[in-house]
């Protein structure tokens, strides 16, 4: 490694590793249910746009130097699933056709867990900036 490269390195060491680590769990989560589960949901296209989105939000994370965001969203994107197939409900429309809520209660328990992570953070930025004074 070059002089610059390993300076980076050992400087932000820590941050890097949470988000690296963050990724595979996220990365996990995602093969477990785009391919694991693919049976239970039947969807191939979902998984992958959320997958998406929770690597957008681990890079805001890690530009914006937050420790406990990329948990909440690599772990939320598991438990977004879990929810879904937990509480999910299947139906008809009126036309005949098959209906599910599964992506939807997924989608927005990944979302809260991705907002409750900078939530946190944000949380902990004004604790610090009272105790201060």
């Amino acid at each position: 490694m070059s002089k610059n490269v390993s300076e980076f390195w050992q400087k932000y060491k820590r941050l890097l590793l949470t988000h690296l680590i963050s990724l595979g769990v996220l990365l996990l989560g995602f093969l477990l249910c785009r391919y694991a589960f693919f049976r239970l949901h039947g969807m191939k296209e979902w998984p992958l746009d959320l997958f998406i989105a929770g690597i957008l939000a681990l890079l805001i994370s890690l530009f914006a130097r937050k420790q406990f965001a990329p948990w909440f969203t690599s772990v939320g994107y598991f438990l977004g699933y879990l929810a879904g197939a937990l509480f999910h409900t299947e139906g008809t429309d009126p036309g005949g056709g098959k209906t599910d809520n599964l992506w939807i209660i997924w989608t927005f328990t990944f979302l809260g867990c991705i907002m409750a992570g900078f939530l946190l953070e944000y949380v902990l930025k004004w604790r610090r900036m009272f105790r201060k004074k």
